[in-house]
């Protein structure tokens, strides 16, 4: 290969790098701006989606690293067009979180509805057995121990389940919250007392 030939090539090589460096140069502010937007959009949903929709949540952020890395090799209209179905997945899981918080606040509007009252009622029926001289023939002295027992404990759940939900921690008050009502539905056994169908759900 002569001297010529050879310069020739590697000025070829030089020009299609310097192409190609171009079109990269190009396409990295298109997707710098695109990735920008696919973190703001995760951002602006995923602490309500991590309470709501936490699988959901971690899938936008795997998603969003995923695009990082795409960044950080140099493949930018994959980044773009990713990041434009980033952007659209997280408005679906913002929407699903906002169904999912929607469907937690009836169950608990419901929960807290009737749960004071039937702890009430329970107490109220242990007030009169702890009063009584006898027993009647369903209970024993040990049996309304327990009752008191677990009388106690679900009127401290409840209560930890009240702060829960004034916390905004609604997945969790709901989850104390049922506790609470398997309880409640043995001291009412327990009791002889109704159990309430809300109860039984």
């Amino acid at each position: 290969m002569t001297a010529m030939r050879t310069s020739v090539i590697v000025s070829m090589v030089a020009i299609l790098v310097a192409l190609l460096l171009v079109g990269c140069a190009s396409n990295k502010g298109p997707a710098e701006a695109a990735l920008a937007a696919a973190q703001s959009a995760v951002d602006s949903v995923v602490a309500e989606a991590s309470k709501y929709v936490p699988d959901q949540a971690q899938s936008l952020q795997a998603q969003l690293t995923a695009l990082k890395d795409k960044f950080g090799k140099g493949d930018y209209e994959a980044v773009v067009t990713d990041a434009k179905a980033l952007a659209s997945k997280a408005k679906e899981v913002a929407s699903a979180a906002a169904a999912k918080k929607t469907e937690l606040t009836q169950t608990w509007t419901s929960m807290s509805d009737g749960m004071p009252k039937v702890v009430e009622a329970i107490k109220g029926r242990v007030d009169i057995l702890s009063q009584s001289k006898k027993l009647p023939a369903n209970m024993t002295a040990d049996k309304l121990a327990s009752v008191k027992s677990g009388l106690g404990e679900i009127t401290e759940q409840w209560t930890a389940a009240t702060e829960a939900y004034k916390g905004g921690n609604l997945m969790d008050a709901i989850t104390k919250g049922s506790t609470v009502k398997t309880k409640a539905a043995e001291l009412l056994t327990m009791l002889g007392m109704p159990v309430p169908d809300a109860l039984r759900g």
